[in-house]
């Protein structure tokens, strides 16, 4: 008779950008004897602290956490790296006989880990790549999305426009496997998980709140040499084409540095950038069904939302 492997136990916190996950999930790892493992697709880049709100020192308080800053922003990096490191990570901290506590903003990023999104390798082909690739150097993105919309609506709907590569890598595997890149999500369905996975999502009931977080963070990140980070950024690696340049906290800025927009227009562009990415972020949780919310009110402590995280937990193995 076959044993059955027992699941590992892994909460995730999520929630859109200045939301108030990292304090929310430092408490509660301490609760819970637990590391921290970074979902966040931008803060894997070294040299891009500020920009994408890595938790400081002093904000982790003692609490080990994992993936970020360890990537060069001039190198490829894919859900699947994300998945596939993640995974080794969460071995080495579960046999350290601590729990694992999933935090970050990317929802990609935790759904292909709790749900075992299948990543296939026999999708690949370089001649494609680099075709779709010298299609982008000569035309831009538009195209390539449109065509995108073509194969694979479904698909389109989950990848933001300005994603190039997530844009190229889609079509790609709908050239080569001739499925739509959506697929993966569905076949993901017949994958069995290592992980007994549950999703907590912090957001404001009053959007409005939300974004005047928003707006404080982006002020405070100036106070703390956003500016300076963001132009050594476009000195060294301010090129499209590479996943980094995405990051918004650096793009916004490159105007300036140009000389062809105010500090002032790109400081404001790059609240409003925050903005729409946390309304992006919100629009893609409620897609999932199985998400536990925590819906903070104006002026609150977060005592209110510790204790109902602390409830969802409560049957987490200590």
């Amino acid at each position: 008779m076959t044993e059955v492997q027992e699941k590992i136990k892994v909460f995730a916190v999520c929630g859109p950008t200045a939301s108030g996950k990292t304090s929310l999930s430092v408490t509660l790892a301490k609760k819970l004897h637990a590391e921290v493992v970074s979902c966040d697709s931008m803060q894997i880049y070294r040299g891009m602290e500020i920009g994408t709100a890595k938790p400081t020192a002093d904000e982790m308080q003692g609490v080990p956490h994992h993936l970020m800053g360890f990537q060069d922003p001039a190198e490829p990096f894919s859900v699947s790296d994300y998945v596939a490191l993640a995974g080794k990570v969460i071995e080495d901290i579960r046999a350290r006989g601590k729990n694992v506590l999933l935090v970050g903003g990317t929802g990609l990023y935790a759904r292909s880990l709790l749900k075992a999104v299948p990543f296939t390798e026999n999708s690949r082909d370089d001649e494609i790549r680099g075709n779709l690739e010298a299609e982008f150097a000569a035309d831009g993105i538009e195209p390539l999305y449109a065509r995108l919309k073509e194969l694979d609506p479904e698909g389109a709907e989950g990848i933001h426009p300005n994603n190039m590569r997530r844009v190229i890598r889609a079509l790609e595997y709908c050239m080569v496997t001739g499925e739509p890149f959506s697929k993966q999500a569905k076949d993901s369905k017949a994958v069995e998980s290592p992980y007994d996975g549950k999703m907590l999502v912090l957001s404001f009931r009053d959007r409005e709140t939300l974004y005047g977080r928003i707006n404080l963070r982006v002020e405070q990140m100036f106070a703390d040499g956003l500016l300076k980070e963001a132009e050594d950024y476009f000195k060294r690696y301010g090129t499209p084409g590479q996943t980094s340049v995405q990051a918004i906290g650096y793009k916004e800025f490159f105007p300036y540095f140009e000389q062809t927009a105010s500090l002032e227009a790109c400081a404001d562009k790059l609240k409003q950038a925050s903005r729409n990415y946390a309304k992006r972020q919100l629009t893609w949780f409620r897609r999932n069904k199985a998400i536990h919310w925590l819906i903070r009110e104006a002026g609150d402590t977060g005592r209110e939302i510790l204790e109902n995280a602390r409830r969802i937990v409560s049957d987490f193995d200590n």
